[in-house]
């Protein structure tokens, strides 16, 4: 493997390891999973690191895949992207939910604006 694939893989094994143990202490009380914390375990240091090895993700690539329900089986099928489907389905459900809240998104009528004319991309005007 070349160095940064090395060094990609390694953050990839300690951050689940990490999120595994972190998200099972924070549940054993019953709590719902926290999104936050499953996306900065899971998921930022591809995709909020400075020369991200993951897309970033914007409101426009999240209101193109619809509602919650729908980010989440996307995100089910696709991620982690070294291993996807191996996340709890509640891990799916918090991460979509706390990208969509972050990001503006949260509840339908917000991912119609976005997803129609009101995306700050200047289309539909």
């Amino acid at each position: 493997m070349k160095g940064r694939t090395r060094a990609v893989v390694a953050l990839v094994l300690i951050g689940g390891a990490a999120a595994t143990t972190a998200l099972v202490v924070g549940r054993s009380d019953g709590r719902e999973v926290d999104g936050a914390l499953v996306y900065a375990q899971r998921c930022a240091f591809c995709h909020d690191v400075e020369g991200q090895v993951g897309a970033e993700i914007t409101r426009a690539t999240l209101a193109s895949r619809g509602d919650e329900e729908t980010l989440t089986r996307y995100l089910r099928l696709a991620m982690p992207y070294e291993a996807p489907g191996t996340m709890t389905d509640a891990e799916y459900r918090a991460t979509a939910r706390h990208l969509l809240e972050t990001r503006g998104l949260a509840g339908e009528a917000a991912v119609g604006n976005v997803a129609g004319r009101d995306n700050g991309t200047g289309e539909g005007r």
